[in-house]
């Protein structure tokens, strides 16, 4: 008979078991499943979480009972069948003061910054977001549905973990909140004129999105799709919901994270080879954006590259 806050049989881990929290400051490196990138537990616990993030993104869906996080400063009320999304990065804690179950997924989705359609998921992940029937009505029922299917494969075997098959049904839970959020038509093409517009613009984006490393500037843009620099202001806020400049620094930004992996490039390499004509202009943008310096940001990827491999 299963004692109480004990794990059901049917939720134990696959492959070992969770072994302890590695924290630094506020800052938590994930014990995934050895080999893998995930971890999912069948919680039942009757105690919080202190404050702390992660660079893994955290999923939570209760299901006996409510629950309470902490995200970036928002309190959550969680009730039966809430999906809450806790971006990576974002500092959050958990209140729990009552009997109840839930589940807990974390995932590695750094992978997912180099697809092409990315800027539609990161618009979604800028914050918290609460999924359920009220908030998602159109979608929520096929989002926790994938998520069901999750939990069944993840706690299938217990020697194997079916990586790729439960990331399919990630992606397209992602892929599906993306869609929803983003704004697939920014404005009503109604005419002939309107759709050359969306064309250009969606030529230009397409443009920034590979060119991103060279001099690309407001008049360069502007000429690119044939407006002026007032009128393409404006319409470029309106179809990206962001000014120029800021769109730019984020790609660039983007390709600088994914870089700063390579121990062989200094950060003015880096700095330079993303756009950035000056080192300070570089990691103001980065401090911006990512909410730490390129070193920093540097030091938690090796940090997370030493982390011990421990296998079963």
């Amino acid at each position: 008979m299963k004692t109480k806050n004990e794990t059901p049989a049917n939720y134990l881990q696959p492959i070992r078991q969770f072994l302890t929290r590695t924290v630094i400051g506020n800052d938590e490196a994930v014990d995934f499943v050895p080999q893998t990138n995930m971890r999912i537990w069948y919680n039942n616990q009757v105690e919080g979480y202190p404050l702390h993030k992660h660079d893994a993104i955290e999923i939570v869906i209760p299901m006996e009972n409510g629950y309470k996080y902490i995200a970036n400063g928002r309190k959550f009320d969680l009730n039966m069948g809430d999906i809450l999304f806790i971006p990576p990065g974002i500092l959050h804690e958990i209140e729990c003061d009552y009997e109840g179950s839930r589940f807990i997924y974390l995932f590695n989705i750094d992978f997912i910054s180099k697809f092409f359609d990315y800027r539609d998921l990161e618009e979604f992940i800028k914050e918290p977001r609460l999924v359920n029937p009220a908030t998602y009505p159109e979608i929520y029922s096929q989002i926790f549905d994938h998520f069901m299917k999750i939990n069944d494969l993840y706690f299938l075997y217990d020697d194997i973990v079916l990586e790729m098959s439960i990331y399919s049904h990630l992606l397209a839970i992602l892929g599906t909140l993306a869609r929803s959020y983003a704004k697939s038509e920014p404005i009503c093409i109604i005419d002939t004129k309107q759709r050359e517009t969306y064309i250009k613009f969606k030529s230009l984006i397409n443009y920034i999105n590979t060119h991103y490393m060279d001099d690309i500037t407001l008049d360069y843009a502007a000429s690119f799709v044939g407006f002026s620099k007032f009128h393409f202001s404006r319409l470029f806020k309106e179809y990206t919901d962001s000014t120029f400049y800021d769109y730019l620094s984020r790609r660039r930004i983007q390709a600088a994270k994914s870089l700063l992996g390579d121990d062989d490039l200094s950060i003015t390499d880096i700095a330079f080879q993303t756009g950035f004509n000056n080192l300070t202009t570089f990691c103001r943008s980065f401090q911006k954006i990512v909410s730490c310096s390129p070193s920093a940001y540097r030091n938690k990827l090796k940090r997370k590259n030493q982390l011990p491999n421990l296998e079963q």
